[in-house]
Parts: C-alpha cells; sequence; structure tokens
C-alpha cells in the first residue's frame, strides 16, 4: 500500500483524545483511497495514542509515531521525514474533513495541471462556510493562480502540497509553539509558484478563543513567526505580504503581545525592536514605531490630564465616532462626570433620524453646525484617523482633536 500511496495525512496530537476519532474517521471516509494518516503524538497524557494505536491494528493506512512533548511544528516536520505520500496534507486533531470527494479532487486537479500545491476553495469555521479571503470575486472559478499575486500567509491546512516540494527545498516548520504555520505556508507557495484551485469544501475548523491560547512564551514565538514572514518579505520583494505582516502585528495580534508583556521580562520589548526595525527599513521610514511599542510607552497619566483638561475648557464638546473606542471614551467621560458637555455624536454616514447612542442625539456630519462653540473629539480606532480628519477638513472644521488609541485603549482594558 505504501507503495501507491497519493496522499500522506499529517495529524500532530497532543491531549487530543475528545475529537481524535472522529479527525481519524473524516479521513478514512475519504473517496480517495491510496492514502495513509501520519499521526505524531507529541508526549500526550491522555489516552489520545491508545485511541490511535487502535485505529492502527485495525487499519494499516494509520500511522503512530511517538515523539517526547516538542509541540506542533516539531511533530509535523517527523511526520514529513516519515510519509510515503507523493503529497502531504495537514489536519489538526480537533478538526476533521468535510467533503469526500476533497482529496480525490485536490490529487487530479495537481496531477492535470503539474502543479505542486492545490488549495479547497471553501472550508468551514465553527459550522459557517468561508469562501476562501484570498481570492478576488472575479477570480473565483480560475482553476489556477500566482501566489506573487495573492501572497497568502493563512488557512495552511486547506492545501495539498508535494512532499518532494518540501523536502528538497528544506521547506518546514519552525519549532515554535504559536505562529509556526505562517512561515511554512509563505515559503511553500513562494516555492510552488503556481497553485491549482479546487471548488470543494476539504476543512472544518473548530475556532478557539484566541486570545485564550496564549502565555508568554507562545506570544515570543508569535512575533518570531512575524518576524520570520516580514525577513522574508522583504528578502524576496513581497510587497503584499509584508503590509498584511505589519497589519497583523500592529492590529490583529497587539492587545495579545501587550497583554504578555511585563517589566521584569524584557524578550518580547526585543522582540517588538526587532520587528519594528525591519519595518522601518522596509517603509523607509526612519521614526516609524509600530502599534504594540506605542501602547507599551505610551505615557497614560500625562495625556489623560491633557483630555481632561481640553473638555474643561470647553461650554460643550461633540464626540465624532459611535463605534467601540467611541464607547469607551464616553464609559470615561461618565466616570468623570463629564458626559453632560456631549451635545451630539457624529457619524459618516446616518441611517436613521433621530436616533440615539448611549442618550446622545446622533447626527451627520453635514448636520454639524460651524457656528456652535465646541470642540470635535474623533474617537475611532487609528485605521480610520485619517479618513476622519480629512472629512473633517474638507467640511471645514479646524477645531478638533483626534483621541490618541493608544489612550482609548488602556482604557478598555481598565475598564
Amino acid at each position: 500500500m505504501k507503495r501507491n500511496t497519493k496522499i500522506s495525512v499529517i495529524i500532530p496530537v497532543y491531549n487530543g483524545e475528545q475529537y481524535i476519532e472522529h479527525c481519524i474517521s473524516s479521513v478514512l471516509s475519504q473517496e480517495l483511497k491510496e492514502l495513509e494518516i501520519v499521526c505524531v503524538d507529541d508526549g500526550s497524557t491522555d489516552h489520545s495514542a491508545e485511541i490511535i494505536a487502535n485505529y492502527a491494528s485495525a487499519d494499516e493506512r494509520v500511522v503512530l509515531i511517538h515523539q517526547k512533548n516538542q509541540g506542533p511544528g516539531a511533530a509535523r516536520n517527523l511526520a514529513i521525514k516519515n510519509a510515503h505520500g507523493k503529497y502531504v496534507a495537514f489536519l489538526d486533531a480537533d478538526d476533521y474533513y468535510l467533503d469526500k470527494d476533497a482529496l480525490k479532487k485536490m490529487y487530479e486537479a495537481c496531477e492535470t495541471e503539474k502543479t505542486t500545491v492545490s488549495v479547497s476553495l471553501q472550508w468551514q469555521v465553527n459550522g459557517c462556510l468561508v469562501k476562501r479571503g484570498p481570492f478576488r470575486k472575479r477570480d473565483i472559478g480560475k482553476t489556477a493562480i500566482h501566489y506573487l499575486d495573492y501572497q497568502m500567509d493563512y488557512d495552511y491546512i486547506c492545501y495539498l502540497f508535494l512532499r518532494e516540494l518540501l523536502v528538497e527545498n528544506e521547506i518546514w516548520f519552525p519549532l515554535y509553539y504559536r505562529f509556526q504555520d505562517p512561515p511554512f505556508l509563505v515559503r511553500a507557495l513562494y516555492e510552488a509558484g503556481k497553485i491549482s484551485v479546487v471548488d470543494t469544501c476539504l476543512y472544518y475548523y473548530r475556532q478557539p478563543v484566541v486570545s485564550k491560547r496564549f502565555n508568554r512564551k507562545k506570544t515570543a514565538d508569535l512575533l518570531r513567526g512575524l518576524i520570520d514572514n516580514l525577513q522574508f518579505s522583504q528578502k524576496n520583494h513581497l510587497d503584499i505580504l509584508f503590509r498584511k505582516t505589519i497589519w497583523r502585528l500592529e492590529y490583529e495580534y497587539a492587545d495579545i503581545i501587550c497583554r504578555h508583556q511585563s517589566p521584569e521580562n524584557i524578550e518580547l520589548l526585543k522582540l517588538l525592536m526587532k520587528a519594528n526595525q525591519i519595518i522601518q527599513h522596509g517603509l523607509h521610514q526612519r521614526e516609524y514605531m509600530i502599534r504594540p511599542l506605542r501602547l507599551l510607552l505610551f505615557k497614560q497619566k500625562q495625556y489623560e490630564e491633557f483630555i481632561l483638561d481640553e473638555i474643561e475648557k470647553q461650554e460643550k464638546i461633540v464626540l465624532y465616532g459611535a463605534g467601540k473606542m467611541g464607547s469607551v471614551f464616553t464609559r470615561f467621560l461618565e466616570k468623570k462626570g463629564l458626559l453632560e458637555k456631549v451635545e451630539n455624536v457624529v457619524v459618516s454616514q446616518l441611517k436613521e433620524k433621530d436616533l440615539e447612542w448611549n442618550g446622545i442625539l446622533v447626527i451627520s456630519l453635514e448636520h454639524l453646525s460651524h457656528e456652535g462653540k465646541f470642540k470635535v473629539f474623533v474617537t475611532v480606532g487609528e485605521e480610520y484617523q485619517k479618513e476622519i480628519e480629512d472629512n473633517l477638513i474638507q467640511n471645514g472644521y479646524s477645531n478638533y482633536i483626534i483621541v490618541k488609541e493608544e489612550f482609548l485603549h488602556l482604557l478598555e482594558e481598565n475598564g
């Protein structure tokens, strides 16, 4: 059987007894039967290995390998080296495969189109169907795409890889406990170049609460993985990937990073400084400071005194922004006994008339009076500040303060 193995499905397992049976059964149910399932027990302390061993004794296509606990990256690397399939796919022990013909379609796409990688167009996250995000709508329906046009970094579990591509190019998972798969995927897809796209739903992902998956060590590994992708994208002129990774660092993971930084441990700070230097060089901006560093170094007390002083000077104020940050700032004003100074809340697009928000009348920018003696306080996330500032200037307003997101973030953290 192993001589004719078309696909090796690799499953790292650490204390996965709750879902491992469903996981393995979903692979065995695939229409493509010339496969093997390589399970690497990563030092489990539950009954995972025993369950897998029972499957292996009943079906020779199930292979069990043991290793001391070294993390999922090391487990996947060991499985790649021991796999017999022409192609490899990856499956986590708490997830499973959906469409029974998915692996067959993905294998046939690679063989027919002579590509070394294929990807399923659809997958499910906690029961919700997801169309593959990186693909533009006009490109859905294409049978193949080029990596340079998209520069994806996520969802390696939806791909099928030629094993030879990985081994000959020494593309392995870094030994991180978090964010080890994006650096692997980026390198594999860059080497592959062309990717077959298959309209099938391969994967069901049980998405956990992301923040609960991190501690200080895993957060440091997260930063190492992000730095890997920053360096790789810069070296190979992958501008889309470079800016995407900056966004992930500044917005997707900034709160997690800041939550695990502490004065007695400067490891995260050193990694942030390294990332900042790479980004400064890549953007050709020597003064650039990434958002997590700004959050960590921000002097809250002095800025709070400045904001309160500005509000006290005003007879009335207006808030621009009725989102999460606006709510945070409103709660801050209420605690300080200043909420009565808020005349209106302005939003860029007003869909309803006479709308109230936290008991305050909501108006559009067009209906904001130029005659009132008030100062506008912009309370939105950094991503939207430039757009709103432009709106104010274009409409003739110059008496405004953009409240620093670092301050709003700290207010949110402190409840």
